[in-house]
């Protein structure tokens, strides 16, 4: 596998939860199930809320290594189901929203965007916030006390994520990924308002290899403007500048 195919891997598999992970034996304790339950309620009645993050990835493959680090930032209007998200890696910028359950991502260095339906049962598992809680409902899952972020206490859970948990909120199109990269170790961690319940951050770390490649990936997000007047405009794009499927290559 070459490096770029690997870096796709990786983003995928952290960003959207689309990649198996090692482990049969899991302990859940009683108070972290019950923080966690409390949380996917909170996340469930916002209305809107926004979020910024950074993906680091440090990369392996054919004897050489990369890094990659891309920063991102977003607006989810729940209300509207509507989600604006920007990204930025080596200076290059780019877009992509989702509207309803369709998707609009700018393709790289081209006047084209990629329109996708996307899979799901439920819109309000699709935002991030509600995708990074969903893979803590199965495996490990512990308490770890509280802690201050931004300003604020929370209550800071750990977990290790099952295969079934990581793998049942993938996006179609990550579907080509399996039975290549496997995940060799994972642990998300997730800081919860102590007075609201909801999300202030989250921090997926996880290592992951095929063959003689290998990476090792964190993805950190922060969440914040709970309930504001956070809002999304549908974007307009003309047809010829839409492009049905994934970008092309």
């Amino acid at each position: 596998m070459n490096r770029p195919a690997l870096h796709v891997a990786v983003a995928v598999c952290v960003l959207m939860a689309g990649c198996s992970v090692l482990g049969q034996d899991h302990t859940r304790e009683e108070r972290a199930v019950s923080a966690l339950a409390d949380a996917r309620d909170a996340v469930n009645q916002t209305d809107s809320y926004r979020y910024e993050g950074e993906l680091r990835v440090v990369a392996t493959a054919d004897g050489r290594t990369e890094r990659i680090n891309v920063r991102m930032n977003g607006t989810v209007d729940a209300a509207q189901r509507r989600m604006h998200t920007t990204a930025e890696r080596d200076g290059e910028t780019s877009e992509a929203y989702l509207i309803n359950r369709t998707s609009y991502r700018e393709c790289d260095r081209m006047a084209l965007w990629a329109v996708e339906e996307r899979e799901a049962d439920d819109w309000s598992m699709l935002p991030p916030a509600a995708r990074q809680l969903s893979p803590l409902e199965s495996g490990s899952l512990y308490f770890n006390g509280t802690e201050t972020v931004d300003g604020e206490e929370t209550r800071l859970l750990v977990g290790e994520p099952t295969e079934a948990a990581l793998t049942q909120y993938q996006e179609r199109r990550s579907r080509s990924l399996f039975g290549g990269p496997s995940v060799d170790s994972a642990e998300i961690r997730v800081w919860l308002d102590t007075e609201t319940d909801r999300p202030r951050k989250t921090q997926v770390q996880f290592e992951m290899s095929e063959g003689g490649n290998s990476a090792t990936a964190t993805v950190t997000i922060r969440f914040d403007d709970y309930d504001t007047d956070a809002a999304v405009d549908a974007p307009v794009i003309p047809e010829e500048n839409q492009w049905e499927g994934e970008c092309p290559s």
